[in-house]
């Protein structure tokens, strides 16, 4: 009760990101099905699907980078609501019966220009709204909010998908039109642009620079997000040809990640407040490799459900530490870029995963990929483990300008 009066006391002006949130998110229909749509339905291979995929990565990667760029130039809401119609845009071409890998790739590419884009600007909204108390939790409360329509979409997908592929990029398109209504009319124009006031000071990967300490923080987290990405590369694949089980079971797992978040998201934020940054993400490695080891070993379809509960406690810890950690050390005019940042690791993530483990898989076999999965949390362990033991400093010369603005 007291976490949920704690949630009451967030500023209002953040209602229409939530609720804007979950209906877009409602609507990922197409995404957690792409390997499926791609591979069987339009009938390229596990190789050409990954860079198809892949492909898609680049265009998060530079809707992240052009995302930060323009909330920080911009405002925030004019930035959610261009991101939200490239999205849309890119959908309804990807539906197309396109002639060849080149032109999903692109299709892809756009549509993924424009999810890229959104979260910088929904995390710099959130900073403006926000003291540096309530952040954390209303991180954690965003990251629920994704998470309630992730849960449910994949799994209403699965239902939509056996009555054609047509209906998932009919419902993804539709909820992002939704999401777009309810920011332009809920999130106030003047205080959005009163908080991304016109700075002067650089591109994005020159803000980047003046801030090594914070993108090395931040760039050790690939060893967390990468498998996430891989999972959801691998998942649809596993299920349907691994275990020869109905696509139902892609949407489950989606579900029971949603569920893990919406129960423990606001206890975890709790538990992880105040406390040592690299050493919550070490914490969170371990989440990582514990649950995808269970996958490894166990191998089935009950394994990988009960492997989902393991690894999303470590998503959570992730999603709280990463934005709260930035947000800290980061002066207001720069929050935008230098918070598209984490975004941008979960986009080479996107580009790098699809690739390696198509062709690992390709040429190995499943249970390479499965140990590389177990690998690779295990090494980001290793590097924040050594971060917090040994204190690892680099200087950063703008720490006393991003402390003084607070």
């Amino acid at each position: 009760m007291a976490a949920l009066e704690q949630v009451r006391r967030l500023p209002r002006s953040l209602a229409p990101l939530f609720a804007g949130t979950i209906a877009t998110r409602l609507g990922t229909f197409v995404v957690p099905y792409l390997t499926i749509y791609l591979s069987q339905g339009r009938g390229f291979s596990l190789a050409a699907t990954g860079q198809i995929i892949a492909a898609g990565g680049v265009g998060l990667l530079v809707g992240n980078l052009l995302g930060g760029q323009l909330a920080d130039h911009l405002s925030r809401r004019t930035t959610l609501i261009a991101a939200l119609v490239v999205n849309a845009i890119g959908v309804a071409v990807l539906s197309l019966a396109l002639l060849s890998v080149h032109a999903y790739a692109i299709a892809l590419g756009l549509a993924l220009v424009g999810a890229g884009m959104y979260p910088p600007a929904a995390n710099a909204l959130i900073a403006d709204l926000t003291t540096e108390a309530q952040r954390p939790l209303a991180y954690a409360v965003s990251y629920l909010c994704i998470n309630v329509g992730m849960g449910l979409g994949p799994l209403l997908g699965g239902v939509l998908a056996a009555s054609g592929y047509g209906w998932l990029f009919f419902g993804d398109i539709a909820t992002t039109i939704v999401c777009a209504a309810l920011i332009a009319v809920g999130v106030p124009a003047t205080q959005v642009a009163a908080a991304g006031a016109q700075p002067r000071d650089g591109s994005t990967l020159r803000v980047w620079a003046r801030h090594p300490k914070v993108v090395a923080f931040c760039g050790a987290s690939i060893f967390i997000v990468a498998p996430l990405m891989a999972l959801e590369y691998a998942v649809p694949i596993l299920v349907r040809t691994t275990f020869d089980r109905a696509l139902v079971y892609v949407g489950l797992v989606y579900s029971i990640n949603a569920a893990c978040i919406m129960v423990f998201s606001l206890p975890i934020e709790r538990a992880v407040r105040r406390r040592n940054e690299a050493a919550m993400m070490s914490v969170a490695a371990m989440l990582w490799a514990s649950g995808l080891g269970i996958l490894a070993l166990g191998f089935s379809i009950s394994a990988l459900l009960a492997c989902t509960v393991v690894w999303t406690l470590g998503e959570i810890v992730g999603s709280v530490v990463i934005p709260t950690y930035i947000s800290r050390r980061v002066a207001p005019s720069a929050k935008g870029r230098m918070l598209s940042l984490q975004d941008a690791v979960r986009s080479v993530s996107a580009i790098a995963c699809p690739i390696a483990l198509g062709a690992i898989w390709d040429g190995a076999g499943v249970g390479v990929v499965l140990a590389v999965l177990v690998a690779i949390p295990i090494l980001g362990g290793v590097v924040y483990t050594a971060w917090w033991r040994r204190g690892l400093r680099i200087v950063d010369p703008l720490a006393p300008l991003a402390v003084a603005s607070r």
